[in-house]
């Protein structure tokens, strides 16, 4: 039997999505091939080509029938490297999606806190953008609590990055860590467009960081969003190059975690410049390092970018081999440990329903049970 043509579909939904979403517009070009005639109405799509259409866009298919595509405005700011082709930022659905995700996940952390008797954590909107750099790094130092040269007693970065991650976690910061939205595989988070976000909230503040990101600049990036707590700002963030927006938040914020990581004063104790070396003594990026002899004109601009370029490429080999690992513990790094924690004591005591935490996680209920045991055993 022939397809029936769907006919009474709003062309302008279409070009709206063309316009607003130029990647998924890219794929479903090269699926559809007459689908700009659709949008002249020369030519019409069948039910299944408009379903198919749906899901590339990741819509609900009666989205096709309305006036105008419902208006999805982007909840926090987004501090980006200003370059010519990005003054006029528009979030991916993948990125947009991840940050409504995560409001979802803290609301309900929130809500269970405030049950719970939770105190708001003193430290966050404690300081701001006028507040002295060393008084941000005691605070981090006493927030994590981490002794001065902290890092020097830890092997590798991984070992840094989940004991940072422990810390925060133990202070009452949520931290998710995912490289995908939600549990879909199919959809990479691109690193070039955000390395993180933050949701500042003084109950339950939510970081997430990009696990596409190279496992060094992940140690960055997350101090950098817990600085943007210290002053009470959410935001998300790409970093690229390693350099901050044109931004006095993310000047603060790029200075306080630079001078937390790498402290001037050893900096500039530095005779020979072996950035691998340093960047295995402070369990840092190299590009950190190199970032900061580039402030304290150990090297110049051409040097560093020169450097960045060659980095960048060996790094996105090593994250491409990488890929894998135990499933049950990417799925509690994609929420959180804290997270998943209240949420099995939740279920455990009876105040959140079995099937609201799988919709909530959207997990399996087996898969659920393993990974709350997981959490409440360790």
């Amino acid at each position: 039997m022939k397809s029936i043509k769907v006919k009474n579909y709003n062309e302008k939904v279409l070009e709206q999505l063309k316009i607003s979403m130029p990647q998924e517009w890219k794929k479903a070009s090269g699926k559809f091939v007459g689908i700009e005639q659709w949008i002249e109405k020369k030519n019409f799509p069948t039910y299944k080509q408009l379903k198919e259409l749906a899901h590339i866009f990741h819509i609900p298919f009666g989205y096709f029938f309305l006036d105008r595509l419902p208006e999805r405005k982007y909840p926090i700011p987004h501090y980006r490297t200003t370059t010519e082709d990005d003054i006029n930022f528009q979030p991916s659905s993948e990125l947009l999606e991840t940050v409504e995700y995560i409001q979802l996940l803290q609301d309900w952390a929130r809500e269970i806190l405030i049950d719970w008797g939770h105190e708001p954590l003193p430290f966050v909107e404690k300081y701001n953008i006028k507040s002295n750099i060393s008084d941000i790094v005691i605070e981090l130092k006493h927030v994590l609590e981490l002794q001065d040269n902290w890092a020097k007693s830890i092997n590798t970065w991984s070992e840094a990055f989940n004991s940072l991650i422990h810390k925060a976690e133990k202070a009452g910061i949520f931290v998710a860590v995912n490289g995908v939205v939600g549990n879909d595989t199919h959809r990479n988070l691109d690193v070039n467009e955000f390395r993180g976000f933050v949701l500042c909230d003084k109950i339950a503040p939510f970081i997430f960081i990009n696990n596409q990101d190279a496992i060094s600049a992940k140690i960055f990036t997350l101090i950098h969003e817990i600085v943007h707590l210290f002053i009470g700002k959410s935001a998300s963030f790409d970093l690229r190059n390693l350099q901050s927006a044109d931004n006095e938040i993310e000047r603060f914020c790029d200075k306080c975690s630079a001078e937390f990581l790498v402290p001037t004063t050893e900096i500039e104790r530095v005779k020979q410049i072996d950035i691998e070396m340093l960047a295995h003594q402070f369990k840092v990026s190299q590009i950190v390092i190199a970032r900061r002899l580039l402030d304290i004109n150990k090297i110049n601009k051409e040097q560093f970018f020169d450097f960045y370029k060659e980095y960048i490429q060996r790094e996105q080999k090593k994250i491409a081999s990488n890929q894998g690992g135990d499933f049950y513990n990417t799925a509690i790094r994609r929420y959180g440990r804290k997270f998943i924690e209240i949420i099995s004591i939740g279920v455990e005591s009876g105040i959140i329903q079995y099937r609201d935490a799988y919709q909530l996680t959207r997990l399996k209920p087996t898969t659920f049970e393993k990974i709350k045991q997981e959490v409440l055993i360790s």
